[in-house]
């Protein structure tokens, strides 16, 4: 079942990851607007583990080092680097639900029941 919860974990930092990033991209034109993102799975997730708390908390959003230039207006979201980082937590989204699917899929197996 532990497998269950570190994707279950991985579906949830991806999917509050992309509306970070979201938030990111509608703000690109924003002045002083500063980029943030999420720190990364695993000190999300080890730090959840010692807390016992993995079905329930979330990652703190943290401001993110990035290397665009600073526009005039103080904003420093790069779009292209927004985009690979949206592409990124998607793929580990997927891959998150497709483990999560086939774990299901091999219970229901196991239980003698039709996949």
């Amino acid at each position: 079942m532990k497998i269950l919860d570190s994707f279950s974990a991985l579906s949830r930092y991806a999917a509050q990851r992309h509306s970070v990033l979201s938030d990111n991209i509608a703000n690109a034109n924003t002045p002083g607007y500063k980029a943030q993102d999420l720190q990364p799975f695993e000190d999300y997730f080890s730090k959840a583990r010692q807390l016992g708390a993995v079905d329930t908390m979330e990652a703190p959003i943290v401001r993110m080092e990035t290397k665009a230039v600073v526009s005039p207006n103080g904003n420093n979201v790069s779009l292209d680097e927004q985009m690979l980082k949206t592409a990124e937590a998607k793929g580990q989204h997927d891959m998150a639900l497709a483990v999560y699917k086939k774990t299901l899929d091999i219970f229901r197996l196991a239980l003698g029941r039709n996949v």
